[in-house]
Parts: C-alpha cells; structure tokens; sequence
C-alpha cells in the first residue's frame, strides 16, 4: 500500500527558493543594461530612470537570492569546493558590490548631461549584464549539465 497523493504535490516536496529566485536579478540586470543602451543612443531620460528602476529591483532581490544559493551550496551540496561553485560565489558577490555602487554612483554622483559619467555608467550596466550572462551560464552548467 503506497502514500494516497492528492492533487499535484508529492510527498517531501518543498520549494527550492534558490532556483526560484535566481532568474529575477539576471533578467533585471539584462534588461536595465538594456534600458542603458537606449539611453545612451537617444539621450531620452525615461530610458535611464527605467533603467535605474530596475537597477534597483535587481539589487533589491539579488541579496536573497545571494542567501539562498549560499545555503542552497552549504546543505544540499556539501560546501564542495569546485570551479563552478566558486565562480559563482565570487560572481554573486561582484554583483552585489557593483550594483550598489552604481545605486550609490546614480544617487550622488551622477549628471544627467551627457558625458564621461555617462560613459562609466555604462560600463557599470554592462559588467552586470555580463555578469548575469556568467551566473545563468554556471547555474544552467550545475543544472543541466
């Protein structure tokens, strides 16, 4: 006599928060690097306030997806010290550290003329599109070999 299941869930099903979370930070960072782009091709404004929006979505949620996948590698794989693994945990914490640089850069810092801040602004959105690229590109690796 096996365990009667009702509905869809299977006995010791759980969520794995890591996974769910994950895709928010890389699809914010892509598309605000995007919104950058248009920004700087057509000098409008609202193409930098979407991408400072979701700049700060991004930044906002990547912490806990940061927490989750750090307990994700403790428990379910053992703190097993592989390339994969450590690329992806110094990827998360770079992407952490630039993007809150670049919040407190826009906040402080920034001029809304044209220019070399413009520029290195830029180069800020770009290296969190990258970055994002890397960490799907590690994780589908983990996931998908």
């Amino acid at each position: 006599m096996g365990t009667k299941v009702t509905g869809d869930v299977k006995p010791g099903y759980r969520i794995h928060w890591h996974v769910v979370l994950t895709h928010f930070p890389i699809s914010f960072f892509m598309v605000s690097a995007g919104f950058m782009i248009l920004h700087l091709f057509t000098e409008t404004e609202c193409f930098e306030g979407s991408a400072f929006i979701t700049l700060i979505a991004g930044t906002i949620i990547l912490i806990p997806t940061t927490i989750s996948g750090w307990f994700t590698w403790k428990s379910q794989y053992k703190q097993v010290r592989i390339k994969l693994f450590l690329y992806k945990i110094y990827i998360s914490f770079a992407l952490i550290v630039i993007s809150i640089t670049i919040l407190i850069f826009r906040g402080f810092i920034f001029n809304t003329d044209h220019g070399i801040w413009h520029i290195i602004y830029g180069i800020g959105f770009a290296i969190l599109f990258f970055g994002s690229m890397a960490e799907g590109f590690y994780g589908g690796r983990l996931s998908h070999r």
